[in-house]
C-alpha cells in the first residue's frame, strides 16, 4: 500500500516537473491561483450564485445576504448579488423583502440597467398578484427609470431621416457599442410578440431579456425591459457592409451620415434547424421591388398545393422587396406574415418587417456586401470592456472566461452561467 503511493506521489511529482516546463504552465498555474484566491475570499457570493443558478433559492438567499454584507468596493458584484436576490425573492413569495430591496436599491448608485431590472421583477410580481396599488406606489418611485428620453439627430440627408433615433438608427459610441436599455409599460393585455412589432424589435430578443415574463401573458401594467444597447458583431467592422448575426437575429449597417458614424439596424427572421441561414460573405447581386416568388422545388415538394410562381400581392411570402444574396437562393426580403421577425422560421432566407426592409432596400446598392456570422457571445474591450450573450453551451463558458481573463475582467464561471439565465441579449460592462 505504502509503496503503491509512494510510486503514484513520484509519478505526479515528475508529470509536474514535465508540464513546468511547457510554455503554458505559468500561466495555467497563475489562472489556477487567481480562480481559487478569488472564489476563497468570496465563498459566499460563488454559493449563492451556484445555489441560484441551480434553483436552490434559499440557499441562494441565505448566502446571497452574508456575501452582501462583505462587499464594498466591487459595484458589479453587489449590483448582480442585489439582482440575484431580487429574483429569489420573487422566486420564494417573500413580499417584504421584495419591497425592502426595491426601497433601498431604486435611487441607489447603481447601474440604470440594474434599477430597471429590479423594477421590472418588483413590479410584475405585484401586477401578477393583483396588487396594483402597490404597483401605482412602484411607479412613483421609479418615475425617473420611466423617462424614455429619445435623442435628437442632427441628420440632413433625406433617405436618412426616416429612420428612428433610437430604434433602428443609433449613434456609434466607442467604436464599436450602440444603443441604452429602456423600460416599456404595458397598457393592455398583450404579448411579446406585439410588443416586439410595435417597438421594432425580435421576438426572441425580448423574450430571452425578460425570462419572467409569460410571453404570451403580459398584463396591463407589466414592465418589460427593452434591450438596445449592443455591441456589433464585428470589433474590425466596415463601414458601407451589412452585418446579420444569426445568433441573435439581427442585422446592422454601419455607415458615415454627415461626417458622423451611424449604425443602422434591425430584426430579422432565419432559417429553421434543419434549413439554416447560410454563413459566410456576399454581395446583394438583385434587387427587386415587390418580387414575384419563383417557388423553389424543394417547397413545393413540401406542399404541392403551391403553384410554380406567386405574384406580388398580400400573399406573396416574399413581401414588398427582395435583395438576392450573391448568386445564391438565398434573399433578404420583406413578409406577408404578421409575426415571425426575430424567430426561426424561414427556409433560409432572411425576413425583415416590410417597414424595414423598404428603407433598407432604398439605400443599399447594389454590390454591399453582407457578412453572416453565427456567434453566440460577443466580448469587447474598450475603456471597459463588455459581454453580451444569446444562447451559450458549456465550451462558450470556457472561452468567454479565457477571454475575459485576457481582457483583465475575471469573474466566476458561475456568474457567466447567472447571465446567460437572467441577462441575455445586451451589452453588459464588466468593470468598475
Amino acid at each position: 500500500m505504502i509503496k503503491s503511493l509512494v510510486m503514484y506521489f513520484i509519478l505526479a511529482v515528475l508529470l509536474l516537473i514535465q508540464t513546468a516546463f511547457t510554455d503554458d504552465f505559468d500561466a495555467l498555474l497563475n489562472d489556477a491561483l487567481t480562480q481559487a484566491e478569488q472564489e476563497s475570499l468570496d465563498r459566499d457570493y460563488v454559493i449563492a450564485l451556484r445555489s441560484f443558478n441551480d434553483g436552490l433559492y434559499q440557499m441562494a438567499i441565505h448566502h446571497g445576504i452574508k456575501a452582501l454584507k462583505n462587499i464594498s468596493s466591487d459595484i458589479h458584484k453587489k449590483e448582480d448579488l442585489v439582482y440575484m436576490l431580487t429574483i429569489a425573492y420573487a422566486k420564494t413569495k417573500q413580499k417584504k423583502r421584495l419591497l425592502n430591496i426595491f426601497d433601498r436599491y431604486i435611487n441607489s448608485r447603481f447601474s440604470t440597467d440594474t434599477k430597471m431590472r429590479i423594477f421590472v421583477v418588483v413590479n410584475n410580481y405585484f401586477i401578477d398578484k393583483g396588487s396594483y396599488k402597490v404597483s401605482r406606489y412602484l411607479k412613483k418611485k421609479a418615475a425617473k427609470l420611466l423617462k424614455i428620453q429619445k435623442p435628437v439627430y442632427d441628420i440632413t440627408t433625406p433617405e436618412y431621416q426616416r429612420f428612428d433615433p433610437g430604434i433602428n438608427i443609433f449613434k456609434l459610441q466607442d467604436d464599436n457599442l450602440i444603443g441604452w436599455n429602456e423600460l416599456y409599460i404595458s397598457k393592455e393585455n398583450t404579448t411579446l410578440i406585439e410588443i416586439a412589432k410595435k417597438l421594432d424589435l425580435g421576438y426572441d430578443e425580448l423574450r430571452i431579456a425578460n425570462p419572467h415574463i409569460d410571453p404570451f401573458d403580459v398584463q396591463k401594467g407589466m414592465a418589460v425591459f427593452i434591450p438596445r444597447r449592443r455591441l456589433l458583431p464585428e470589433q474590425n467592422f466596415e463601414f458601407g457592409t451589412i452585418y446579420i448575426n444569426l445568433s441573435e437575429k439581427r442585422l446592422y449597417y454601419p455607415l458615415i451620415i454627415d461626417g458622423d458614424a451611424y449604425v443602422i439596424t434591425f430584426p430579422v427572421g432565419i432559417g429553421v434547424d434543419d434549413k439554416k441561414s447560410p454563413v459566410g460573405e456576399f454581395k446583394i447581386t438583385q434587387k427587386k421591388e415587390h418580387p414575384e416568388w419563383v417557388v423553389p422545388k424543394s417547397i413545393r415538394e413540401e406542399n404541392p398545393d403551391l403553384p410554380p410562381v406567386v405574384p406580388p400581392g398580400p400573399n406573396n411570402p416574399l413581401g414588398v422587396r427582395a435583395m438576392r444574396l450573391g448568386h445564391t437562393d438565398y434573399l433578404l426580403h420583406g413578409t406577408s406574415k404578421k409575426f415571425g421577425i426575430g424567430m426561426k422560421v424561414s427556409h433560409g432566407c432572411i425576413r425583415m418587417y416590410n417597414s424595414d426592409v423598404i428603407r433598407l432596400f432604398d439605400i443599399v446598392p447594389k454590390g454591399t456586401k453582407v457578412v453572416i456570422t453565427e456567434k453566440n457571445y460577443k466580448i469587447y474591450k474598450n475603456n471597459n470592456v463588455y459581454v453580451e450573450i444569446f444562447d451559450i453551451n458549456n465550451d462558450d463558458k470556457d472561452q468567454i472566461l479565457r477571454i475575459l481573463r485576457e481582457k483583465g475582467a475575471i469573474i466566476s464561471a458561475h456568474l457567466i452561467e447567472f447571465y446567460g439565465k437572467e441577462k441575455r441579449g445586451y451589452a453588459i460592462p464588466l468593470l468598475p
